[in-house]
């Protein structure tokens, strides 16, 4: 594919203090994490006919027991949570009567889906003092894409994009990366804006090195190294400025490095509940 269009400039940010934490393949109650606490244990509790009222509760043992361990790995003194699951019916209410003997704040991010988009963009504003930015926070499930005037959520449609999970083969002829760059590429175009764009900020829901070059998930573009570069040439932005690339569970940590409700505490566990789960630790100094 093309490069960007010139005047972008990409770079993987590093937020101060912010670890990101390999969480999904947790051991819990027999089981890795992301199997007991995820996207795909509500559907399949759907289709097994649970009651949409009951879907949260039967997700507590699992991140109730997967809390205990990190807290007490992490030495946190407080847990903040966001994500798509974290809104489900009844799901705050649940995790209270889950976490009542943590001992610790168990933080629910004001708006659970969307407190690490808005988060991108304050980041943007203070970090390279953007006037007109955008953020896509790219799920495994949806898109979260924001601007200044606009939110939007565009859903991932598996016909297109088939879940490729880990150990799965990848199409040779690389469609599903040429597709995924297209569908990223596209929720950027599709938002609404006044005036040209300065400043983006790309969370992408994969380990990051340093060249940009991304991990495993199941979009399957593991390895390529011109991700960002296809998908910024592909949405054809007007304007130019910083891009800043990061993994979506920082970006979550972001989210929760400015919520008030946290400001007196000093080490924070950060998940995000997904299709699978994501987590960061954030240390203030």
């Amino acid at each position: 594919m093309s490069a960007p269009k010139p005047g972008w400039r990409p770079r993987l940010y590093r937020a101060p203090g912010v670890t990101p934490l390999e969480v999904w393949n947790l051991p819990v109650l027999g089981h890795e994490l992301w199997e007991l606490l995820s996207t795909p244990r509500v559907e399949a509790d759907r289709k097994a006919g649970v009651p949409e009222h009951e879907l949260a509760t039967r997700l507590m043992p699992a991140l109730a027991s997967a809390l205990e361990s990190l807290v007490r790995q992490h030495k946190v003194d407080a847990v903040w949570l966001s994500g798509g699951l974290a809104c489900l019916d009844g799901f705050e209410q649940a995790l209270t009567a889950a976490t009542t003997k943590l001992d610790r704040p168990v933080v629910l991010a004001a708006s659970p889906r969307f407190a690490p988009v808005h988060a991108g963009l304050r980041l943007l504003k203070s970090s390279v003092s953007a006037r007109e930015a955008l953020c896509l926070d790219v799920g495994q499930t949806s898109l979260k894409c924001a601007s200044r005037e606009t939110l939007q959520v565009f859903e991932r449609d598996t016909t297109v994009l088939p879940r490729l999970f880990i150990g799965m083969p990848r199409p040779e002829d690389g469609h599903h990366i040429t597709a995924a760059v297209r569908f990223l590429a596209g929720a950027l175009r599709a938002l609404p804006r006044d005036t040209s764009v300065d400043a983006l900020c790309l969370a992408l829901p994969c380990p990051l090195d340093e060249a940009l070059v991304p991990g495993g998930c199941t979009y399957g573009w593991e390895g390529h190294s011109t991700l960002v570069a296809d998908i910024l040439a592909e949405a054809r932005l007007p304007g130019g400025g910083e891009v800043l690339v990061l993994n979506d569970a920082e970006l979550a940590a972001e989210a929760a490095r400015g919520d008030s409700r946290l400001a007196s505490h000093r080490r924070i566990l950060c998940l995000t509940l997904g299709f699978g789960p994501g987590g960061a630790l954030l240390v203030r100094d």
